[in-house]
C-alpha cells in the first residue's frame, strides 16, 4: 500500500516495506495552485491533481496500487452538533438539518461524515469535504491505476492514539494545527508564533480558546504530542492494520462512527417502555411506502426498463480480461466489472472538454455510444476498458439508495420495480437526474457497494437529463 499526505500546497507519497519497518518518504511534489484557492473550480482542481500525480508517476510506480490518503484539515471544514438522546432515534436526519442550517445554499457543495465518542455521547463531530475536491482526488488517482481505500482527515489519524487530556499538534510551514477530542467534543485551533497572523484562533470547539506557549510545542512533553508527516503515516498504518474505526471520505456519507464503533456495528436500542419511538418508526415506514407508491404513479413516463425483469444478458460484446481468464470470473462479477467500467468512463467523459459537443450518451453494460450530430471524430460506439474489480464487503438496501438519491437533490425522480437477477431477488431503480453533476455523485456512491450494479446510463443534452438504471441485489 502507498500512503499519501495531501497538504494545501504539496502532495507526498510514503512507503512501508513491512509492518515492523518505519515509513519513509518516497517523493514530495508541489501543487501548481494552492488547493484551498481553487476548491470550487472543478477543471482546475482536476488539472492540478493530475499534474502532481504525473510528476510522482515519473519516478514511482503507481499503477495497480492501493492507497491510504491523509488530508490536511485546513482543506476541510468541521461542524459540531449537540443532539439529545431523545432525538438520536433519527440521528442522521437531525445532523443533516443542522448542517443545512449552517451551510444554507452551500450545503450540497460538501460531502459530510460524522462521528461520536463515548466521552461525549451527545456531541457529534462532522468533517466536511468539498464535493469537487473529493471527486477529483478519486477520479485522478483512479486514472493513474490507484485504488483509494482510505481518504481520511489528518485530525482523525493523530487523535486516534492519544488521551482526551492530550493535544495532537501538526505543522505546515509556520502554521500550527492543534486538535483535541474531550468531553466537550472535537476541537481544532490554528495559529502561529510569528508573522501578521501571530496568535491562535479556534476553528471549531465548545471549550475556551486554547492558550499555548511556543516552548510547549518545541519541547517534548506529555500534553502536546507533535506529529510530523512520517509519524502521521505510522499512525495511519496502525489504524488500518488494527481495523480501528476512522472517518473515511471513501465510505458513504452520514454517521460513520457511533460511540467509538463503526456505525454499521453500533446497536441503537429503544427503551422497552418508550412506545413513542416505536410508533415513530412505524409511521416512518408507512410514510415511506406511501411515498414510493405515489412516486411510482407520477413517474410512469419513465420508460425503457425492460432490463429489470429478468437476468437475460443484453446482446453486447463482452470485455476481455487480460489478467484473468473470463471463464474463471462468475457471471455476477462480469456484470460488476462492466458496472465499474462504464461508471469510470462516464465520469471521465463528463469532465472532458468534449462534453459540450456531445448530444447524447448511451452506455449499456460495457458498450458505449456517443452522438454529437456531426463528423467531429468524437462520436461513435466502443467497448469500455475493463475495470479491476475491487474488494468491497458493504452492501446498501434499496431504501437507503432511494434516501441517498433524494438527499442529494430533491428534484431527482425515481421508479422502483421488483425483479430477479441471475436467479437472485433484486430491486431495480430507474433514476432521473436533471443535472449531470448530481448523476456523477450518485454513480460515485454506487461504486462503494457490492450489491449495486449499474446496467445502463442515458444522457440527453436537450434537457440535460441523465437516466441511471441500477440493479440492487437483496444480499
Amino acid at each position: 500500500m502507498l500512503y499519501f499526505i495531501v497538504h494545501s500546497d504539496t502532495l507526498s507519497v510514503f512507503k512501508k516495506s513491512s509492518d515492523i519497518d518505519s515509513a519513509h518518504l518516497e517523493l514530495k511534489v508541489k501543487f501548481h495552485h494552492n488547493l484551498i484557492s481553487i476548491d470550487n473550480n472543478s477543471k482546475l482542481l482536476s488539472s492540478v491533481i493530475a499534474q502532481a500525480l504525473d510528476e510522482l508517476g515519473e519516478k514511482i510506480d503507481l499503477e495497480n496500487k492501493e492507497a491510504a490518503i491523509a488530508i490536511d484539515d485546513s482543506i476541510l471544514s468541521h461542524s459540531l452538533s449537540n443532539i439529545s438522546k431523545k432525538k438520536q432515534s433519527n440521528l442522521s436526519e437531525n445532523i443533516k438539518q443542522e448542517l443545512k442550517s449552517k451551510w444554507k445554499e452551500l450545503f450540497r457543495n460538501y460531502f459530510s461524515i460524522s462521528e461520536s465518542k463515548k466521552s461525549s455521547k451527545n456531541i457529534f463531530h462532522t468533517a466536511e469535504m468539498n464535493h469537487y475536491l473529493r471527486e477529483k482526488i478519486k477520479l485522478n488517482f483512479n486514472n493513474f491505476g490507484i485504488d483509494i481505500r482510505f481518504l481520511v482527515p489528518i485530525s482523525s489519524v493523530v487523535l486516534s492514539g492519544i488521551k482526551s487530556t492530550q493535544y495532537a499538534v501538526t505543522r505546515s510551514s509556520r502554521i500550527y494545527s492543534i486538535f483535541n477530542y474531550s468531553k466537550k467534543g472535537f476541537s481544532f485551533h490554528s495559529g502561529s508564533f510569528t508573522g501578521k497572523e501571530k496568535g491562535f484562533k479556534r476553528i471549531i470547539g465548545l471549550g475556551n480558546v486554547i492558550k499555548v506557549k511556543e516552548k510547549d510545542l518545541k519541547t517534548p512533553n506529555l500534553k502536546y504530542i507533535i506529529f510530523n508527516d512520517v509519524k502521521i503515516v505510522e499512525f495511519l498504518a496502525k489504524i488500518i492494520k488494527d481495523s480501528t474505526p476512522i472517518l473515511n471520505f471513501v465510505k458513504p456519507f452520514g454517521v460513520q462512527i457511533l460511540g467509538d464503533k463503526s456505525h454499521s456495528k453500533a446497536k441503537m436500542t429503544l427503551d422497552k417502555n418508550d412506545y413513542s419511538y416505536l410508533l415513530r418508526y412505524l409511521q416512518n415506514g408507512i410514510a415511506g411506502i406511501l411515498t414510493l407508491g405515489l412516486l411510482s404513479l407520477t413517474l410512469i413516463t419513465i420508460s425503457d426498463v425492460d432490463f429489470v425483469y429478468n437476468e437475460t444478458p443484453l446482446n453486447v460484446q463482452e470485455v476481455p480480461e487480460k489478467k484473468q481468464s473470463m471463464s474463471s470470473i462468475s457471471r455476477l462479477d462480469k456484470y460488476r466489472i462492466n458496472s465499474y467500467a462504464i461508471i469510470d468512463e462516464f465520469l471521465i467523459i463528463g469532465e472532458s472538454d468534449n462534453m459540450s459537443k456531445i448530444q447524447s450518451i448511451t452506455m449499456i453494460d460495457n458498450r458505449i455510444s456517443i452522438d454529437t450530430k456531426s463528423n467531429d471524430g468524437i462520436g461513435g460506439t466502443y467497448i469500455a476498458k475493463s475495470s479491476k474489480l475491487p474488494f468491497i464487503e458493504q452492501s446498501m438496501p434499496v431504501y437507503d439508495l432511494i434516501a441517498l438519491v433524494s438527499n442529494l437533490d430533491n428534484t431527482n425522480q425515481f421508479k422502483r420495480i421488483n425483479g430477479s437477477f441471475l436467479d437472485m431477488a433484486s430491486d431495480n431503480l430507474v433514476i432521473r437526474c436533471d443535472n449531470i453533476d448530481i448523476s456523477m455523485r450518485i454513480l460515485d456512491s454506487v461504486k462503494q457497494y457490492n450489491n449495486l450494479i449499474l446496467r445502463k446510463i442515458a444522457y440527453t443534452k436537450s434537457d440535460d437529463s441523465v437516466h441511471l438504471y441500477v440493479t440492487v441485489l437483496r444480499l
